[in-house]
């Protein structure tokens, strides 16, 4: 008595068989009676070809069965990521075989991209939205959160929350960063122009003080010849009215020219 009785669609099956042959024969006892692969042997007779048997006897054949179709490992979550990605290259490859711009050149269709997940959500059972957050896991830079899940330390769904919440961590990290920068930038510019005014002043400055300077020594020269040029000296009054003259005429020419560098031997 055989337990299972539902074949379920074969269509995936014999595409494989056709495509690569038998990869298990099928398994009877020596008085004919099938122990395991009633789905392969079913889909073989669809096809026409004879399938490969091997002859086994158990002594508890209905065990034989349900071990056969229950002691299986299932692919980890690292070789479900690595079977998505074949598939997605060979899913490419088949669109460029298939698709052509014209020149000769082939393209890959847009149309057909999301149909690789949905086939090994299929064959391996998880849901498109598990295959995606695989991907996002695998192809993140947070190694250990791949050897966690490697060693089934933590579930899909927890990697994946640790990876977006890092990811989110890393995007406000760079947003603070950048602030840091503007702001360090700003406050250069600051500085930078704190230094071109206080430079500004200094420069103003040197030339207030070298006006300073030079009405000082007009002002001693004209007191070394006033005394020299003095009526009570021998001097006459015109003399004095005229070098008076000079010394106000001296003095509008060094305000006039304040912004200018003046030089006295």
């Amino acid at each position: 008595m055989r337990f299972r009785k539902d074949l379920g669609d074969l269509t995936d099956l014999k595409k494989s068989i056709k495509k690569h042959g038998l990869i298990h024969p099928i398994v009877k006892d020596s008085n004919g009676n099938l122990i395991a692969g009633a789905r392969r042997a079913q889909a073989c007779k669809d096809l026409g070809i004879e399938p490969e048997v091997r002859v086994i006897d158990f002594d508890n054949p209905q065990q034989a069965e349900i071990d056969e179709n229950t002691c299986r490992k299932d692919f980890t979550p690292r070789e479900i990521y690595e079977i998505a990605q074949y598939y997605n290259e060979q899913h490419s490859r088949q669109g460029r075989r298939n698709d052509s711009n014209g020149n000769g050149d082939f393209v890959q269709n847009p149309n057909k991209v999301k149909k690789p997940i949905a086939a090994v959500a299929r064959f391996t059972g998880k849901s498109i939205d598990t295959i995606s957050k695989l991907k996002q896991i695998f192809e993140s830079d947070y190694e250990d959160v791949k050897i966690d899940l490697d060693l089934n330390k933590t579930s899909i769904n927890d990697a994946y929350k640790r990876v977006k919440i890092r990811r989110k961590n890393a995007v406000e990290r760079e947003r603070m960063r950048k602030q840091i920068a503007e702001l360090g930038h700003w406050e250069a510019r600051k500085e930078e122009s704190r230094l071109n005014e206080e430079k500004r002043q200094q420069r103003q400055q040197r030339k207030k003080n070298r006006r300073v300077l030079a009405l000082e020594i007009i002002d001693l020269g004209y007191k070394a010849l006033a005394m020299k040029m003095h009526p009570d000296k021998g001097g006459s009054s015109d003399g004095m009215i005229e070098l008076q003259d000079v010394k106000q005429q001296i003095h509008l020419y060094i305000k006039r020219r304040s912004d200018e560098v003046l030089y006295f031997k």
